[in-house]
Order: C-alpha cells, then structure tokens, then sequence
C-alpha cells in the first residue's frame, strides 16, 4: 500500500467516526466498500495508531455476552480530520487542477476553524467567490 493510500485511509477512519460510534467490522465493510484492500490487521493497527495520537476513542462494551469494540472521533479528531482533508485537497489542487472543495457539514466546525491557513483579509474574512460563492484560495 502507497502513503498515500495510508493517508486516504486514515482520513476515511476519521471520517466514518464522526458520524458515530463504529465498530471495526463496519469501517472494514466501508473501506473495502470505497475500494480499499485492507485486512482486518492493517486496520487494527491504523486504529491503534489513530487512537495513540488521540484523534479518535476506543470503546469496549458487552452487547449479547460478547465485546463490542467502536471507535468515534475526538475534537482533535475533527480537527485532525479537516487539516488532513485540506491536505488532500490541496494536493489534490496541485496535482490535477481541482478547486478545493468546502468543509462538509458532518465535521461540524466552520471554515474559520478548519482551514486556519488559509489566506485572510484585514477584517478577518476570506476572500469568496462571487461567481460561486466558493472560498477562494
């Protein structure tokens, strides 16, 4: 597997958990889903390494006599989710000529908190797009 493939990975764990609490089994199902050829230790150990660096919670409860182990987002998670997709899309930007798209609704933060880099205006305001509407980077 490509880095790049890693980090389209870990974005996409980051992104399933911010919906709700998921158990592994559903964020194999939704990788794979996505095209994905992860196995089961692969994403074990991204987990492991996402819920090392803080960015999503483990959760460990008994439902029908048996563990279920879910996994949701962290604030940081949130925030590490939307940096790494500015990343992506930035890349993105520069490699194929794509404009970069706008936050999602899900990640509930505003463009204000997310894309902190981007450029600012005097007043604090980034510059948008007439024709779209779009934030112009």
């Amino acid at each position: 597997m490509t880095t790049i493939e890693h980090a389209a990975i870990r974005v996409h764990i980051l992104g399933i958990t911010l919906q709700s609490d998921v158990s592994e089994h559903r964020l194999l199902e939704e990788l794979r889903r996505r095209g994905y050829r992860v196995q089961p230790s692969d994403l074990r150990l991204a987990l492991d390494d996402i819920v090392r660096r803080g960015l999503i919670e483990r959760h460990d409860t008994m439902r029908r006599c048996r563990n279920r182990r879910t996994y949701e987002a962290t604030p940081a998670g949130r925030m590490a989710w939307a940096d790494e997709c500015r990343a992506l899309s930035k890349f993105t930007h520069e490699v194929f000529g794509t404009q970069l798209p706008p936050l999602p609704a899900q990640v509930g933060l505003d463009d204000s908190q997310a894309w902190s880099s981007a450029p600012r205006r005097q007043n604090g305001e980034t510059k948008t797009s007439r024709a779209t509407g779009q934030r112009a980077f």
